[in-house]
């Protein structure tokens, strides 16, 4: 089942179901707040609500991880105690150097989306304050950016119809 088939099959339900639902896909990492907008909308959700309901869902599941980042820090170092430091966790400090928390946030969610973009910031030093700010700049400017174009592809080609 996909995402297109999950909001589809509410399509007809009332405007709170509809948002209740892009919320839920929003949570989803990877999903993300701009691919639950583009498709609700696409599919004919009303735009703003959608938009919004997209950008708090994505928001708040990745504000969780800045805030679990403490529980995850010290599993973190518990393993690097048993010597596992990860050439994942090496490229991800290397992408955190070279374009800071603002470019994970903005750049990020091509690569890897947000929720990994605020822990690999988080694990490379950055402050929870900054991680917050600039995700929730991230997560506003994607699943925004991403509803409004979905909107005006919907509008031009009813138009052209």
């Amino acid at each position: 089942m996909d995402i297109g088939s999950i909001l589809e099959g509410v399509k007809e339900a009332n405007l709170f179901i509809q948002l209740g639902v892009v919320f839920l896909v929003s949570l989803v990492p990877f999903l993300e707040g701009y691919v639950a907008a583009s498709v609700g909308i696409v599919i004919g959700f009303s735009a703003i609500p959608t938009i919004i309901a997209a950008s708090l869902g994505n928001w708040l599941s990745v504000m969780a991880i800045v805030v679990l980042y403490e529980k995850l820090s010290q599993r973190r170092k518990a393993k690097q105690k048993d010597g596992g430091s990860g050439k994942r966790m090496e490229a991800a400090r290397k992408l955190f150097n070279k374009y800071g928390v603002p470019g994970v946030a903005l750049i990020g969610p091509i690569v890897f989306g947000h929720h990994i973009g605020a822990f690999i910031s988080l694990v490379s030093g950055a402050s929870r304050r900054y991680v917050t700010l600039w995700m929730t700049v991230g997560v506003l400017v994607w699943t925004i950016g991403a509803g409004v174009l979905a909107a005006v592809g919907v509008d031009l080609v009813s138009r052209l119809r």
